[in-house]
């Protein structure tokens, strides 16, 4: 089990290691990429997960994680390649499908390869550690590809995608290692049928714990908001006079606080109740994203930090409540269906929050959502409570 868990840490560490993260966009703007076509290269990213999320989960539950993961790496080196060539449009749009292809085929399967193998031996309760850590790892690794990423930048951006490729070779080996632990299998059968099949399954899963719906919307509604507020908050210190050197420090102590936080996720989870984390949690969420409209600058970076920090916490206790009321037969399939839905919703309050700007102000953008965040409570919160019971068992 140790051994397994110690692979999986290190393909995590060695899989998000791109370089390019926080430079991709000034990369495709000095390849002649207008701002409205790198827009477009991004949706098609975020269209390719939605479309595509699904059908890959279903390969991590019929054919092991172990597959799963590795096309998944396959394809982050097809990214990188593609970005390194990559000299028109098309090429650029390809790249950026190709790294969406790379999430779907990834997403669900470490969380779920890490699941059984804790299960296997009779370990399930350390699930919420384990996860806090990869998640930890996952932000570390990318705080240390931004940095050397910039560093590489400004050598040569050939520097920066020949590492993405080389580290994700590298990704390969722990994947080999990877004890596959032994599992119930969804029947074969055609992919049409599959596909079918396992969006039935997940929403038969939808209908039978009614205690997960709540935790579940607010999870995709806070994840899409921290998305606006991660990608847009680049621009927005910028307005507010903060220089870039300033901005990178900001990013780069979210990443390293944010590893922190999902490492010490237990400890709140052996605290409080879950329905006292997710209640109060997303109180918490609201009043400083009110900070985070209306404070002095200190109060709005600190107010930024602290956002993003209460969805890191959160994610691996929501993780853990939900592996605990699935078989292991569909575990992967249903992460990745709950992935579709943020991809879905970025894909509409992205640019649309884009749009806001343009035509008002980042305030009104921001007044915008705060809205939209306290009516989602006022919906969902009589739901939690109506639940309360089976969330905290």
């Amino acid at each position: 089990m140790k051994r397994n868990v110690r692979f999986i840490y290190l393909y995590i560490f060695l899989a998000q290691l791109f370089f390019d993260r926080a430079l991709w966009v000034i990369y495709l703007n000095e390849q002649g990429m207008s701002m409205t076509e790198i827009g477009i290269i991004e949706a098609l990213m975020h269209l390719s997960v939605v479309l595509l999320e699904v059908p890959t989960g279903i390969v991590a539950d019929l054919y092991g994680r172990k597959i799963s993961l590795f096309l998944g790496n396959l394809m982050s080196i097809g990214y990188g390649t593609f970005m390194l060539i990559g000299d028109s449009f098309s090429l650029f749009g390809l790249a950026l499908v190709t790294l969406g292809v790379s999430v779907t085929f990834q997403s669900g399967a470490e969380e779920a390869l890490a699941y059984d193998t804790l299960k296997e031996y009779g370990e399930e309760k350390r699930y919420t550690s384990v996860v806090g850590t990869m998640i930890a790892l996952e932000l570390i690794s990318l705080s240390v590809a931004k940095f050397f990423g910039g560093w590489l930048a400004e050598i040569d951006f050939t520097y920066v995608y020949l590492a993405v490729i080389v580290s994700h070779i590298v990704a390969l080996v722990p994947v080999f290692f990877l004890h596959e632990p032994p599992r119930e299998k969804p029947e074969k059968m055609s992919i049409h049928r599959q596909w079918l099949s396992q969006v039935k399954t997940g929403w038969r899963v939808w209908q039978k714990h009614p205690s997960i719906h709540a935790p579940i919307i607010f999870f995709v509604g806070v994840g899409a908001v921290a998305v606006i507020i991660v990608f847009y908050g680049q621009e927005y210190f910028v307005r507010l006079g903060l220089s870039p050197l300033w901005i990178g420090t900001i990013f780069t102590a979210e990443g390293l606080i944010g590893a922190w936080m999902a490492k010490i996720a237990y400890k709140a989870e052996e605290r409080w109740s879950f329905f006292s984390i997710t209640k109060y949690g997303y109180l918490l969420f609201l009043l400083f994203f009110v900070l985070f409209i209306w404070s002095p600058v200190w109060g709005i970076v600190s107010s930024f930090l602290i956002l993003t920090q209460l969805l890191t916490l959160y994610e691996p206790i929501f993780s853990n409540m939900i592996q605990h009321r699935l078989d292991s037969s569909v575990r992967a399939t249903f992460f990745s269906m709950i992935s579709v839905v943020e991809s879905f919703v970025t894909m509409l309050t992205f640019p649309l929050f884009g749009w806001v700007i343009d035509s008002w102000s980042f305030e009104t953008g921001f007044v915008a959502i705060l809205l939209l965040l306290m009516a989602l409570y006022a919906w969902q919160v009589p739901d939690l409570k109506q639940n309360k019971h089976q969330l905290n068992s």
